[in-house]
């Protein structure tokens, strides 16, 4: 038996033998590969030694043949493999024979293994989209190199020079990683290269040249930081079909020699560089050029009617440049064009009917130009158009019927042009639209009743704002429920409040302010805990705020301000954890404040003023720990004045007037050490000395304690409050002196003195001696009473000689005017009611009672009028006509119509006075934003509104009025703001007139300037032009830029802001070092805009007239500054093959 063991042993071993042969050198090396990595990618990769006899049918094996078992190539791509890689590629390279791996969109992680460079057959290396560091081994470049892609990973460093070396690679992709440094100028030597993907890099300089033997017919290299200008030589590329350049530095012009090689081209995106001068004529002999897009650049020149020789155009992109002509009707033979955007240019001319050929469209973006003429009906052919943005342009007439034949069409924006009559009822044939922008034109007539009942999926966003629209709000506008944005705002909707809107529970932001809207808020609101923005004022609602209000979780604003709402605020208010803007002002609210308030830890507003409210301020309100603005003037609120307010430190608006408040004013008060807007104590019954802590206000800019029970004297403490603008204390029982820093307020204001027998007025230098004289010394001031009695008299007699004499010219002067009775307003716009008179706004104001002025000028003061009979607020100036010439003037004026010019409403003459009635804006100046508000409330998209409106209302003024008209005093405080900080010029014409200037055989107006804001050449031309109106905007940029004065007291003496704007530059190598330190904080793209914002500011204040821009150039440069870079919509995704 023993003797048997042996035999059995020795009869085993040829099968032994024969399992152990049966695995490869091959199959050994794959096995060996795929133990090397993790486990978890083990399992990922089926092969084993008894799957299959041979390993050349395993999953991402190939073989040369069934005869030659040697591994060809390795195709693991996608795998979701992980590991580092330098672990497992000395398994790969161990097939000699191997001439293909792909081990492409897997985790493999590490450096790119220089191993690589040791497999001598491979000629296929795909590596992309995995996770991959370091830099690029030289070794990795091969001469027998066919195709490389190492794009989508980690890389970092520079190229190697060593690519030289692979004379025949034909495919390189580096896309997608942080290469930095130079292109090698040997790349684009390699006579067989052909596809070069080098973009979304870090890689700078200049293109090199491209020798005439380039081979290269895929060549991108977009979103680097390449330079310098294009080369000529890049014409030599005569196979070139893709040429991808965007987002890089590129300037100069485009080589027009470029176009003469590249017959073969198809793609062309030079977008977002920047180029400039004209698209060169060659570019439009490119025939097969199917997208161009060049958006984004400073290109000037028009459009030539040549275009249409790029017959097989589909794209094309010519947005955010300066092109200027129209656009040529030959573009309507491009039959395969599908994008358009010409948007962000100064196009003129009318929107060419043949457009309407272009049967492929599908969006059409012309927005931001300064297209005229009628919406050509033609344009309604379109049926693929699912894109047609007209905004900001000057488009007039009625929008066609014929645009539902656009059934595809998805949004529609022609918001801010001169648009006229009814929307066309074939707006609801419309099923696909989810955008529609109609605002800020001059539309008239009802809604079609059937708008968004047909829409599928439905309405998301309906802007309707700033016409002339009246009757119901249609029903169905959410029958969808998709509806998310519905603005309806300014115009003259009526019936009730619809129900609708708190069932539709996509809304989110619901504007209905300034319209006829009249009956309760229905409390059957279904509750909508997604709506976050709600506005009804200016409206005739009446009832009680309902309680479901308090449902809606998600609100962040509400503003019903401006009704007839009654009752008490609802205690369920505050529920609203997200509550930012509180505002219910101007209504006829009553009760208590709600202490439950409270809860809505993130309020930055709240307006409760104008009601009957009454009872304590409760203290939790004072919880607010990011509050603002905390308004609560014109009630009955009584009680002290909570000390806990110290707890409101970002608090820079405080109005607590007009009420019945008592006791003393809080120490704590002065801890409000952002307070630098208002504080109102006003028309109270405050009594006590006025504390010594408010001195620590130091940022405060307008103080009124009028009309209280003060005592004492004004503490010396109360000197460093160096910002005060406005101070009135009038009507207490204050004595002593006033602070020196009070002087300049009393000076301007001295009627916000008076009502203090015992305050020394003086202001000079021994006003010691003379309040002790006043005090002690009854018989001087009998002497002194009867020294003023008796110039008052004569003042008197010689005011009522100059009233005679001038209102005996101003009849003479007005009586071949044909007019209605001169005690009657002349209303110009159909905005203002017609019973509205001029006895009522008299009876308004209380007999132009001072508690109504809002503001005051060198020729006139204005007032804040709130009539029973009318539903809105109106700002009503009073002129003396003895110093202006009124009635040119308010001819001219009437006609001005701009939604950044202030509308005057109407006016009327009486008894030497002219009364202007004008739209009050509620926002106050930007003299108020500047230098009144926190500077966190103007970031980069408040400013640019506000410096791009200004803009286009002197450019309406100076280019669009006839005559033309030369505002001559633009300055901060007479640009006024409404609540969206959008600004508004006005004060032209009206105050700042002087009868000396006027010549009646000139065409402008002429306006008084103010220092600071007065070009050079005031001083000296008797002939003015518009660019003294440009050079006091350039200063108003500074201003906004800086927040600073245009004299500010911390300037040296002699420099105002332009000079000490241009002293700074040349003394700091960093620009934003002197301008506000919260453009410090923007990110890099805002801080380079506010840049170009100064550059443009120092432009506009030149000394020489002729080297300003233009009003309208500003305007262009401005809306190119903001670009949007729609033209990369078509910009292909980063990929390698």
């Amino acid at each position: 038996m023993f003797l048997l063991l042996p035999c059995c042993v020795l009869l085993s071993l040829p099968f032994l033998l024969a399992s152990s042969a049966s695995i490869s050198p091959a199959a050994s090396y794959l096995l060996q590969f795929r133990s090397s990595l993790p486990k978890s990618s083990q399992h990922l990769l089926p092969w084993s030694k008894s799957d299959s006899p041979s390993h050349c049918q395993w999953p991402g094996v190939s073989c040369y043949s069934n005869d030659d078992p040697e591994v060809k190539s390795l195709n693991l791509s996608g795998y979701g493999l992980s590991g580092i890689l330098a672990n497992s590629i000395s398994h790969v390279c161990s097939h000699k024979h191997l001439l293909s791996l792909d081990l492409s969109i897997n985790n493999f992680t590490g450096g790119i293994p220089q191993l690589l460079g040791n497999c001598s057959r491979l000629s296929t290396i795909l590596l992309n989209d995995n996770g991959l560091q370091g830099s690029i081994p030289a070794q990795i470049f091969s001469k027998q190199l066919l195709e490389l892609n190492l794009g989508t990973n980690l890389l970092w460093g520079t190229i190697p020079s060593e690519v030289r070396l692979c004379r025949n690679l034909e495919y390189l992709g580096l896309y997608n990683n942080f290469l930095s440094g130079e292109i090698p100028r040997e790349l684009f030597s390699l006579p067989k290269l052909k596809f070069l993907y080098l973009n979304t890099n870090n890689l700078t300089g200049a293109l090199p040249n491209f020798p005439p033997s380039c081979a290269i017919s895929d060549l991108w290299i977009h979103e680097n930081a390449l330079s310098g200008s294009l080369p000529h030589s890049l014409g030599n590329c005569r196979n070139l079909t893709m040429f991808f350049a965007s987002y890089n530095n590129f300037g100069g012009i485009i080589p027009s020699e470029i176009f003469k090689g590249l017959v073969q081209l198809e793609f062309l995106y030079l977008d977002s560089n920047k180029l400039e001068g004209q698209i060169p004529e060659t570019l439009w002999g490119l025939g097969e050029l199917k997208e161009l897009v060049l958006s984004g650049n400073m290109l000037n020149g028009s459009i030539p009617e040549r275009i249409a020789q790029c017959h097989q155009l589909a794209v094309l992109s010519l947005s955010s440049n300066n092109l200027v002509g129209q656009i040529p009707p030959s573009i309507g033979s491009l039959k395969d064009l599908y994008f358009v955007s010409l948007s962000d240019n100064m196009l003129q001319g009318s929107l060419p009917p043949e457009v309407g050929n272009c049967s492929s469209l599908v969006e059409l973006r012309l927005q931001n130009n300064l297209i005229e003429g009628r919406i050509p009906s033609e344009v309604c052919k379109l049926e693929n158009l699912e894109v047609f943005h007209l905004f900001n342009n000057h488009i007039k007439g009625r929008i066609p019927q014929q645009i539902g034949r656009m059934s595809n069409l998805v949004e529609l924006a022609l918001y801010n042009n001169s648009l006229t009559g009814r929307i066309p009822s074939g707006i609801t044939h419309l099923k696909k639209l989810t955008f529609l922008s109609l605002a800020d034109n001059n539309l008239t007539g009802e809604v079609p009743s059937e708008i968004g009942r047909n829409n599928s999926p439905g309405l998301v966003k309906l802007d309707l704002t700033g016409n002339r629209l009246y009757g119901l709000i249609p029903s169905y506008i959410c029958s969808g429920n998709s509806l998310s944005v519905l603005a309806l705002g300014n115009n003259s909707f009526n019936g009730t409040f619809p129900v609708e809107l708190g069932k539709c529970s996509s809304l989110r932001r619901v504007i209905l302010s300034y319209n006829l809207l009249h009956g309760s808020i229905p409390a059957e609101l279904d509750k909508n805990p997604g709506i976050s923005f709600l506005d009804a004022r200016g409206n005739l609602l009446e009832g009680s705020i309902p309680l479901v209000v308090g449902s809606w979780s998600n609100l962040s604003m509400l503003d019903l301000s401006e009704n007839r709402l009654s009752g008490s605020i609802p205690p369920e208010l505050g529920m609203l954890r997200n509550l930012q803007m509180l505002l219910l002002s101007s209504n006829r609210l009553n009760g208590s404040i709600p202490p439950e308030l409270g809860y809505c830890s993130q309020m930055i507003k709240m307006d409760l003023s104008k009601n009957s409210l009454s009872g304590n301020i409760p203290s939790e309100i004072t919880s607010f720990v990011a509050l603002q603005n905390l308004l609560l003037q014109d009630n009955n609120l009584s009680g002290v004045i909570p000390y806990s307010f110290s707890s409101l430190e970002s608090l820079f608006e405080l109005q607590l007037g007009n009420n019945m408040l008592e006791g003393s004013i809080p120490c704590s008060l002065g801890k409000l050490h952002q307070l630098n807007s208002v504080l109102n104590l006003s028309h109270n019954m405050l009594s006590g000395e006025i504390p010594r802590c408010l001195s620590s206000l130091d940022k405060l800019q307008i103080l009124d304690l009028s009309s209280n029970n003060f005592s004492g004297t004004i503490p010396p403490e109360l000197n460093s409050m160096v910002s005060l603008s406005f101070v009135n204390i009038s009507f207490n029982h204050l004595s002593g002196k006033i602070p020196d820093a009070w002087m300049k307020s009393m000076a301007s204001s001295p009627g916000s003195y008076l009502g203090n027998p015992e305050l020394c007025l003086q202001g000079n230098a021994d006003r010691d001696s003379y309040c002790g004289e006043a005090k002690n010394s009854h018989t001087k001031g009998l002497v002194l009473v009867g020294i003023i009695l008796t110039v008052a008299f004569f003042i008197a007699l010689l005011c009522a000689a100059i009233y005679i004499t001038v209102d005996h010219r101003l009849r003479q002067q007005l009586s071949s005017q044909t007019r209605s009775p001169l005690h009657e307003c002349q209303s110009k716009t159909e905005d203002l009611p017609e019973d509205l008179k001029l006895e009522d706004i008299i009876r308004a104001t209380e007999g132009w009672n001072d508690r109504y002025v809002i503001g005051r000028g060198k020729h006139g003061t204005v007032y804040r009028t709130e009539t029973g009979n009318s539903r809105r607020n109106w700002a009503v100036k009073k002129v003396d006509l003895s110093e202006t010439n009124f009635s040119l003037e308010m001819r001219t004026l009437s006609l001005v119509r701009h939604r950044n010019v202030v509308r005057m409403a109407g006016y009327c003459i009486k008894d030497g006075y002219g009364f202007i009635v004008t739209e009050y804006m509620e926002g106050g100046t930007l003299f108020d934003v500047l230098h009144g508000r926190k500077p966190l409330v103007l970031n980069w998209d408040s400013r640019y509104r506000i410096t791009l409106g200004i803009a286009q209302g002197l450019s309406y003024l100076h280019h669009d009025c006839v005559p033309q008209i030369i505002h001559r005093d633009v300055k901060s405080d007479n640009i006024l703001m409404d609540s969206e900080l959008e600004p508004k010029i006005g004060d032209f014409g009206l105050a700042k007139l002087v009868s000396d200037d006027y010549d009646a055989s000139s065409t402008m107006s002429a306006i008084v300037g103010t220092l600071g804001y007065i070009a050079p050449e005031n001083g000296h031309s008797t002939r003015l032009t518009e660019k003294c109106d440009v050079y006091s905007y350039g200063v108003i940029l500074l201003e906004l830029l800086c927040r600073k004065l245009p004299v500010d007291p911390s300037f040296e003496e002699g420099l105002d802001i332009v000079s000490w704007t241009r002293k700074n530059l040349q003394e700091n190598d960093e620009c934003c070092s002197f301008l506000d330190v919260e453009i410090g904080s923007w990110n890099v793209d805002e801080q380079w805009k506010a840049l170009k914002l100064l550059e443009l500011a120092l432009d506009c204040t030149e000394l020489e007239p002729g080297i300003r821009p233009s009003m309208r150039d500003v305007v262009g440069y401005l809306i190119k500054l903001n670009d949007k870079q729609e033209g990369t919509v078509y910009t292909r995704e980063n990929s390698g093959s």
